[in-house]
């Protein structure tokens, strides 16, 4: 009965770890797609962690779980050590808050110590059912919403205090862990199960005031981004002045010199030269309104960007980026990585006539939409289909300032509660964003 109790408790936490992967890792489907993979990582994970509680000393027993856990599913998922133990850690962080939240529970309904809950068939029953129960639920609701764990970027550079946070806590609960299976000798076991229990939970109020202060610096940091952002448009503004100004400056010292000759044809010559520079003689800078003026900054550039390539640069903006509650450095992300992918679109292949970028912005049932839209080449319908994948990109060029990728570009865009679609044709690539219409304030 207690070889069945425990293949089974195995079987559910190797479940519950493969779950945590999927959907913190963005990896929904690797169970299906790596039936063979994953039923190694059971046999694996059932084995090791069976024998060990025989083999190896309550006081280390977790410990070394979990240390072989973050190897074994590192192994099979081919996932980084790091992200392996970011993972493993979350699972532990999740066995201990829910374990003994059902034991502190339960020691108080049935006024038992702790050491009688894993001693007595009935109480332990009780509290392996109950937590097995809560961890399993914990575990789906996390994978339902795996999408809100984007936004701490927890295998990314930017999201490393996080990270820290996940392995200090699960690191200390696997210590605790170890501490409370060694303890059965100690008299009053309630109150230092209770006690353990506060520490616990003071830790992780501490581990919540640092993601506090994380979160007023990625503000700032944002901030920073929009400013850097609007300085680069400026100096590209100001750049595009001093060239057409020089340019005029020619224009007017031509002019000068060709009144100066005091010729009997000077002012045909005149005449003739105004006549064909007037076809050229209007600003390659356009401000573009979209009722966000960092936005309007950035569509400006690349106009001007657009103009000198050769390139139609049609911007519709028939409902106002005001209408939208979004984070303004992730719009400046959004538009420009897409655009970017347009122009990169043109240079691969040059020999395209009348290259087109079409920008509208448009609502309709209280929805808003941006639809970016290029006459490139047609993406493959096979490309078509993981496009937005992790690790996929559209550049061909590598370098940091070139642009996110479109897996990124989607992240951006899911967390501001957006969806986008492609729809790509041998005449026109479109991609269609559509987000929520701010509330208007009653």
């Amino acid at each position: 009965m207690d070889f069945l109790r425990e293949i089974m408790l195995d079987s559910i936490e190797a479940i519950l770890i493969l779950i945590i992967f999927e959907a913190v890792y963005d990896k929904k489907d690797f169970i299906i797609r790596n039936k063979l993979r994953s039923i190694l990582f059971f046999t694996l994970f059932i084995f090791v962690t069976y024998f060990s509680t025989f083999y190896i000393a309550d006081a280390y027993h977790n410990i070394f779980l979990y240390i072989f856990d973050a190897l074994l599913l590192t192994y099979i998922t081919k996932i980084k050590l790091f992200s392996s133990v970011i993972i493993i850690s979350l699972f532990i962080v999740i066995l201990s808050i829910t374990e003994y939240f059902i034991q502190t529970i339960e020691m108080f309904v049935f006024s038992i110590s702790l050491d009688k809950i894993y001693l007595t068939s009935k109480y332990l029953y009780i509290f392996l059912i109950t937590a097995k129960s809560l961890q399993i639920i914990i575990a789906l609701v996390i994978f339902k919403f795996s999408k809100h764990f984007k936004i701490f970027k927890l295998f990314e550079k930017d999201g490393i205090i996080f990270s820290n946070i996940i392995i200090q806590t699960g690191i200390f609960s696997a210590l605790i862990f170890s501490i409370n299976f060694s303890i059965f000798t100690i008299q009053n076991t309630k109150v230092y199960n209770c006690f353990i229990f506060i520490i616990f939970f003071i830790f992780i109020i501490f581990q919540l005031k640092g993601i506090d202060e994380y979160k007023r610096i990625v503000k700032i940091e944002a901030k920073y981004k929009i400013q850097e952002n609007q300085i680069k448009n400026m100096e590209e503004i100001i750049k595009i002045i001093r060239q057409e100004k020089h340019d005029f400056t020619n224009h007017i010292n031509v002019i000068w010199g060709l009144c100066s000759l005091n010729k009997s044809n000077t002012i045909q010559k005149i005449k003739n030269y105004v006549s064909g520079i007037s076809g050229k003689l209007h600003s390659s800078f356009k401000y573009i309104d979209t009722g966000n003026d960092y936005l309007s900054g950035l569509l400006s550039i690349k106009n001007s960007y657009a103009l000198k390539n050769n390139i139609n640069f049609d911007v519709m903006i028939d409902e106002p980026f005001s209408s939208i509650d979004i984070k303004e450095n992730d719009l400046i992300s959004i538009i420009s990585n897409i655009i970017d992918n347009a122009f990169e679109a043109f240079e691969v292949k040059s020999s395209i006539e009348n290259k087109e970028i079409t920008i509208d912005s448009f609502s309709k049932d209280n929805k808003f939409f941006i639809e970016i839209s290029n006459n490139g080449d047609m993406i493959p319908e096979d490309i078509q289909s993981k496009i937005f994948g992790r690790g996929f990109s559209t550049k061909t060029k590598k370098s940091q300032d070139h642009g996110f990728g479109l897996y990124i570009i989607k992240q951006l865009i899911e967390q501001n509660n957006g969806s986008i679609f492609l729809e790509s044709t041998p005449e026109r690539t479109t991609f269609l964003i559509e987000f929520k219409m701010k509330e208007l304030d009653k």
